[in-house]
């Protein structure tokens, strides 16, 4: 009888062990379960939160086509700049702003040629110099000289590995980095590459991220007087040094609500009127523009995205899709 109490203890707690075994089987089974289903139902939110932002994007180039065919100028009075717009749609919002990408500084027109060999280097460009004028004016806290900044970016985007000035870097000087990396070597694809330029820091990038961006594949500066901003119209004051900042902010003032007509109009505007400008100057300003970006945020249950599209407008009938950007502003 001894032995077989024995037996039946010892079945007993083979059985309590399985059915313990069992449980936690169970258990983790339940637990992988409510996993798949929350990330499966995440992958749905943000699939949908996606074709909420293509909505976005077609609605825009719609918006664009419809205000610019025609048209010889663009300008803040058009529907494509109106401010605010947000959309709800079933189970979200969709809001978006369009802003003219000549109405910033393109980064990729600090790009200059490399000089043929046993030449010295060639004396800074228009660009360069209406650059370093801009890091002078809005930069003051800048963590370097103007004219280092200025010079690391040209390094940055040119072909070759040869440094500029002294204050400026190439391939040698990020290699040497806790972690390397080499430059670039061509025309930036995003303005967010300003933060891979050495020394460059979080603040230094806040400071000029208000006047700057890029325009990929493309190393044209045009500004568009017709889009600047009180904030933006130091862009003018960097190009006309002549021009101070208070009489770059009564240009813009005084400027027609649809826009200015033609660069002749804008050149004869106020004090610019009594500048002598050389037409090396006078080519960078605009009053039209082919190249925008869409920044669009959407909200759909409990996921949020935002996109931002850099559009390209042709002949003010095609509008076609440059670069398409996921996640946060940078």
């Amino acid at each position: 009888m001894t032995t077989l109490k024995r037996q039946q203890g010892v079945a007993l707690v083979l059985v309590l062990m399985i059915v313990a075994i069992v449980v936690v089987i169970a258990v983790s089974m339940s637990g992988r379960l409510q996993l798949t289903l929350q990330r499966q139902q995440n992958l749905q939110q943000q699939q949908q939160a996606f074709w909420y932002a293509m909505g976005a994007e077609a609605f825009a180039r719609q918006i664009l086509r419809r205000s610019l065919q025609g048209q010889e100028t663009s300008h803040l009075g058009q529907d494509w700049a109106q401010q605010g717009a947000q959309f709800p749609v079933p189970d979200g919002t969709i809001s978006g702003v369009i802003t003219d990408l000549r109405g910033c500084f393109n980064l990729n027109a600090l790009y200059q040629a490399p000089a043929p060999a046993g030449q010295a280097q060639q004396e800074a460009t228009v660009e360069q110099q209406s650059f370093q004028r801009l890091l002078e004016l809005v930069a003051l806290d800048l963590s370097m000289p103007a004219e280092y900044l200025m010079a690391r970016i040209a390094d940055w985007l040119d072909e070759d590995s040869l440094l500029r000035t002294a204050g400026s870097a190439e391939d040698d000087d990020y290699a040497a980095l806790p972690f390397p990396y080499y430059t670039g070597n061509t025309l930036m694809g995003t303005v967010t590459e300003l933060r891979a330029i050495l020394d460059v820091t979080p603040d230094d990038y806040k400071l000029l991220q208000p006047y700057v961006c890029v325009i990929p594949d493309n190393q044209q500066l045009r500004i568009n007087a017709n889009t600047l901003t009180e904030e933006t119209a130091v862009l003018l004051s960097a190009i006309v040094a002549e021009l101070d900042q208070s009489a770059a902010l009564e240009v813009i003032a005084s400027r027609p609500d649809n826009g200015f007509s033609s660069t002749e109009e804008f050149w004869g505007t106020g004090p610019l009127a009594g500048i002598q400008v050389e037409e090396s100057l006078k080519e960078l300003v605009t009053v039209s523009s082919e190249y925008y970006q869409l920044t669009a945020r959407i909200g759909y249950q409990e996921t949020g995205m935002q996109m931002q599209s850099i559009l390209k407008v042709q002949e003010g009938e095609r509008v076609t899709v440059l670069a398409r950007r996921f996640g946060g502003a940078g």
